[in-house]
């Protein structure tokens, strides 16, 4: 990863061909000590794990794609649950024939550029697992 640019709260940074998107992601917040941020980004990968979040069963169902594909766009945030650093981020995809796909990203290689836009907060993010959906939702920020 390097960084590209820096000002104020705003960060843009690309990562390297082969790098892993959370990975990557979460070394850099950790040396950072970033507990509170939004980003988005866009480049081509070419191994992913996403995934869709059946709100009837309250289970992720997990797909894995090896193929080269461009990264539309992906946007999320960065939150802390139980003092371990969450990364949220949802992914649209294009493969070579121009279709699309999307969904949740739990893994994502770098097999051409990936530049993310990142801005930071000074507040720490959190999240609480929510009964009514099984997911870890957003709660009040901590200063």
């Amino acid at each position: 990863m390097i960084i590209v640019g820096q000002y104020k709260d705003r960060v843009v940074m690309n990562l390297a061909r082969g790098e892993e998107l959370i990975t990557a992601l979460s070394a850099w917040c950790e040396q950072n000590d970033i507990g509170g941020a939004t980003l988005t980004g866009l480049g081509a990968a070419d191994e992913l794990e996403i995934a869709y979040y059946n709100l009837g069963t309250k289970t992720f169902e997990r797909h894995t794609i090896k193929e080269e594909v461009e990264i539309l766009s992906f946007v999320g945030n960065v939150a802390m649950l139980d003092a371990k650093r969450i990364f949220h981020i949802h992914g649209t995809f294009g493969r070579k024939d121009l279709s699309t796909f999307g969904g949740h990203i739990f893994s994502l290689r770098v097999s051409g550029a990936c530049e993310i836009h990142f801005t930071v907060f000074p507040q720490t993010f959190t999240r609480a697992y929510d009964e009514q959906t099984g997911l870890n939702l957003l709660c009040e920020a901590v200063k």
